[in-house]
């Protein structure tokens, strides 16, 4: 192996981890091509907090890179990855100078980013231009970042996107795996790619790969937390090395946060439900959002069996009311306090710890009067135990929010 070869995977171990092949890359490079969009307006202040959920790697512009180099400083810092291309492609008639024609340019060498302390480089690779010829010198550009960062053992990695007037909806995950391909061929050591919408054709991108790890890249911001890390999750079991998410977490409300669930996901090997839990600590309640709710009564269904009772949802801590013309509310715990304070016997307390009712059985009178009292009219007598069903917010993890699959229903922090 050549000495530059040694070099190139030392900085590509310091990418993708080499325990498990994968990695959580944050995309802060927005504001080289499309201005100061949300998140990057105070760009050290957002990277300050990304930095803190323990990113693998940070992608910045060249300029961003040398602004900005104290914070890829020491041995916990995260690897830093320069943009090394220039290109106005994300720039739609939203913009207010949105892009006549799809153009792109090289703007760092590899040698330029090793003076930077970079660990990798990232171009783009589109395909789909009206004009072939633009293609054309697209790869012999790429062809010459290849063999520059070959030269000095810089990993290069490569976003390959099909783009323009002739890509369509059909076409679009055969030409991911077409341009991935010719991407790898060209030279790349690492895949940033769209992800094709389904695992079986995204595993046939990573096949074409033929062993050059495919990271997904984000987009647009995703509506959900969960949307987003569901994407994650599908691309991983087909083999895909983890994400190069930018607006997802460069735009969440708590980057750290995000971030730090992400990690759970692609290197712990978290579940969605596991990793949105996680994002909280201490008590927490349920919040709804009914303008999500589509009446799917999963809720209904899965407080139930949780609750070890079949799935009848009658007996759910929690119902879902059809309000016309068209809008569901679901009606939950809020954690009032109504139903412990008219307790005649003391049989519902709140628990200190989690701060949830929990129901003393041995307490209870039969009066019925917590079903009476409670505003969301979410507790119920069960006729079988001959005692009242209250929500106990699943001793800290709601299940109900957990499953939802719109986020009508979500846990947040407990605030008395």
């Amino acid at each position: 192996m050549s000495l530059s070869m040694v070099g190139k995977e030392i900085r590509l171990s310091k990418i993708i981890n080499p325990e498990d092949g994968r990695a959580v890359v944050v995309a802060a490079d927005h504001g080289f091509m499309l201005g100061v969009i949300p998140g990057v307006e105070n760009l050290e202040a957002t990277l300050r907090k990304i930095i803190l959920g323990g990113p693998d790697a940070i992608l910045v512009s060249p300029g961003q890179a040398r602004e900005l180099n104290h914070l890829f400083h020491g041995r916990d810092a995260p690897a830093l990855l320069v943009r090394s291309d220039w290109s106005n492609w994300g720039r739609d008639k939203t913009y207010t100078l949105p892009a006549r024609s799809v153009e792109r340019i090289g703007v760092a060498e590899a040698r330029d980013a090793l003076l930077l302390g970079a660990s990798g480089v990232v171009v783009y690779y589109f395909i789909g231009y009206g004009e072939e010829v633009k293609e054309a010198r697209h790869m012999e550009s790429l062809a010459a970042f290849a063999r520059g960062c070959d030269r000095i053992g810089m990993p290069f990695i490569v976003e390959p996107v099909p783009f323009g007037e002739r890509i369509t909806g059909a076409n679009f995950a055969e030409l991911v795996k077409v341009v991935v391909r010719a991407a790898v061929e060209a030279g790349a050591d690492a895949i940033k790619a769209p992800y094709t919408g389904d695992p079986e054709t995204f595993r046939e991108v990573v096949d074409a790969a033929e062993g050059v790890p495919v990271m997904i890249l984000g987009g647009a911001k995703a509506k959900t937390m969960r949307d987003a890390m569901e994407v994650v999750v599908e691309s991983l079991e087909a083999g895909g090395a983890g994400v190069v998410f930018g607006r997802q977490i460069v735009q969440a409300e708590d980057p750290t946060v995000f971030l730090t669930a992400m990690r759970g996901i692609v290197h712990e090997g978290k579940s969605i439900r596991e990793a949105l839990r996680a994002m909280i600590s201490g008590p927490v309640r349920i919040q709804v959002n009914r303008n999500n709710c589509i009446g799917c009564r999963i809720c209904e269904t899965i407080c139930t069996e949780s609750h070890g009772l079949s799935f009848i949802p009658s007996k759910a801590r929690l119902h879902v009311d059809y309000i016309p013309p068209s809008t569901y509310t679901p009606f939950v715990c809020t954690l009032c306090g109504i139903c412990v304070r008219e307790c005649p016997t003391q049989a519902l307390e709140f628990d200190e710890k989690l701060h949830y009712v929990r129901l003393i059985p041995e307490r209870c009178t039969k009066c019925r009067r917590c079903v009476e009292v409670c505003p969301m009219k979410v507790i119920r007598w069960d006729d079988v135990s001959d005692l009242p069903l209250v929500c106990d917010m699943c001793q800290g993890s709601p299940k109900c929010a957990e499953w939802c699959p719109t986020e009508a229903l979500k846990i947040t922090p407990y605030k008395a």
